[in-house]
């Protein structure tokens, strides 16, 4: 743990032990314990993220808006510590579409279910802006904060060399925007189903209003990388709209440092 638990979150915690979820690619660390029959997740973020969508009150109040919405995990307890954030919320049953894809059974009905769900939230109270120039403005400061995740991959985009570069593009095409609510990270791994069908969303840090075409391009882009060429093109040709590739290639390429 990097810093010191408030005494709320502690209390709860008790003495379960904490076992390491090295799933993602977040700053943010997750730990998962029992508490009788029931499994909980502690997540914890540090100071310096507050400000940004990986800040761990931000994503316990985009969950509590959400109950009653879509299928979210319970919100158990959400605190500030002095150097940091943290929240614990309840397990949800199923398993994540990862490993579905991993068995090699089908998604795709899935996935289209998920983006039904999130796009029919009604935005019209919704208080998370998570529109282009908010994550442009995220983006500026992790850089300049050296806070980015340094894995990054520029070949598919030619004249792209450095995350300067890569700003630059993004100020310069910055697309004029249809904004639903949107998950911001709508992929297999934050997205389980469980035994009857239905679906539920984690990591809900990145989400509130922004274009429709972000959760698209995640969702294309997961299958076109884990699932087939085949199947990113059919669920683009079942959207019941022309593509926007402009608008997916802005989504993926304001993705690739975070």
């Amino acid at each position: 743990m990097r810093f010191k638990l408030p005494s709320a979150i502690a209390g709860f915690i008790d003495n379960a032990t904490l076992h390491r979820d090295e799933i993602g690619e977040s700053p943010c660390q997750v730990h998962r314990f029992r508490r009788g029959d029931e499994v909980f997740f502690l997540k914890t973020s540090p100071l310096v993220y507050a400000s940004t969508t990986y800040s761990v009150m931000r994503e316990a109040a985009v969950l509590q808006w959400l109950a009653g919405r879509v299928n979210v995990p319970e919100v158990v307890l959400a605190a500030p510590a002095d150097d940091g954030e943290c929240m614990i919320t309840r397990a949800v049953p199923g398993l994540p579409l990862s490993s579905l894809i991993a068995e090699g059974r089908p998604v795709l009905e899935l996935f289209r279910e998920a983006l039904r769900q999130l796009q029919s939230v009604s935005v019209a109270d919704c208080p998370f802006d998570s529109g282009a120039a908010v994550r442009l403005r995220e983006l500026d400061y992790l850089v300049g904060k050296g806070l980015i995740d340094e894995d990054y991959d520029f070949e598919q985009w030619p004249g792209l060399t450095t995350p300067a570069d890569l700003l630059a593009r993004l100020r310069a095409t910055i697309p004029n925007e249809e904004l639903v609510f949107s998950h911001g990270d709508l992929c297999d791994n934050n997205v389980f189903v469980d035994q009857r069908g239905e679906l539920r969303f984690i990591d809900a840090g990145r989400g509130g209003l922004a274009d429709r075409w972000l959760d698209i391009a995640f969702i294309h882009r997961n299958l076109r990388d884990d699932v087939s060429e085949h199947s990113a093109t059919q669920f683009l040709e079942g959207l019941g709209m022309p593509d926007a590739p402009a608008k997916r290639e802005f989504f993926e390429q304001l993705d690739e440092l975070f």
